[in-house]
């Protein structure tokens, strides 16, 4: 019996398809273990892909990448000629963490008790495994960009970063990040908390987000200068006011605090923008 092989313009589409697709953390790390063990011509498709828009589904991963952007893993490093494909291709990194309604949701009052920022080091009782990956790998990222710190930019074209959180407390990506070593060379940044709630979960995370609304990050104005565009959903307005002013070349904006069901798009640069809402 001859066995039906797909034409590989066909599993090219089949696998950008599936790759830009809004997946679950679990079904988009499914997908990666699966596409490594097809055969070489669906590896080698999948790497190319992967290699343009990289997505971190996992705290495990975030150091799997940070192994491959130091040339640690072989198998990484046949498939993309020795990291060329990301030097040549890459424009996005994601970073996505899920947060299952069905998991033991952390309680409104386990918030720290003052400013994120007021005092010189952040409390980290409760700090996030996936912020604090998301730190380290965009401070790599930052780092090989400065010269004599080392040999090589990986990702000299990089343009978008993407973090996406489910059903999660704004203190798991802001406890420790303060985006102070951010890479230069991006211009986009869309940061997404996001609930899928009935409607007593919801009343339960507005008590979450109320006690986080009082607390300030410690953004510095002007440290994410490089970022023209900027896309953030699920902040309050004290981080968004951070961020924008962090952001001060800012030349598109989109924003939604997703309590109130407001949402705001402008473009043309700060003045346009009002922040009472």
């Amino acid at each position: 019996m001859s066995s039906t092989i797909l034409p590989v313009e066909l599993v090219q589409l089949i696998t950008e398809e599936l790759w830009a697709s809004p997946l679950s953390c679990a079904d988009r790390i499914s997908f990666m273990t699966s596409s490594l063990a097809v055969n070489r011509t669906w590896t080698s498709i999948y790497m190319r892909i992967f290699c343009r828009d990289v997505h971190i589904p996992s705290v495990a991963f975030a150091l799997k990448f940070l192994s491959i952007l130091r040339h640690e893993s072989p198998f990484y490093d046949y498939y993309t000629a020795r990291g060329s494909l990301f030097s040549q291709l890459c424009r996005s990194v994601s970073f996505q963490s899920d947060h299952p309604r069905t998991s033991k949701m952390p309680s409104p009052t386990s918030c720290p008790p003052a400013s994120w920022s007021s005092t010189p080091e952040p409390d980290l009782s409760s700090e996030s495994p996936m912020g604090l990956a998301i730190h380290t790998v965009l401070r790599f990222i930052s780092l090989t960009n400065i010269a004599g710190i080392y040999p090589y930019t990986p990702l000299p074209d990089l343009d978008r970063i993407s973090i996406q959180f489910l059903n999660t407390p704004l203190r798991d990506l802001f406890i420790r990040n303060k985006f102070a070593g951010f890479p230069s060379q991006v211009t986009e940044l869309e940061i997404d908390f996001v609930y899928d709630l009935n409607e007593e979960e919801e009343e339960y995370w507005q008590k979450v987000v109320e006690k986080e609304e009082k607390y300030l990050v410690g953004l510095i104005p002007g440290s994410l200068g490089s970022v023209k565009k900027l896309h953030a959903v699920g902040l309050t307005k004290s981080i968004l006011g951070e961020l924008v002013e962090a952001c001060s070349n800012w030349e598109e904006l989109e924003v939604e605090r997703w309590w109130c069901r407001l949402s705001q798009k402008e473009k043309g640069g700060e003045d346009h923008l009002e922040l009472d809402w």
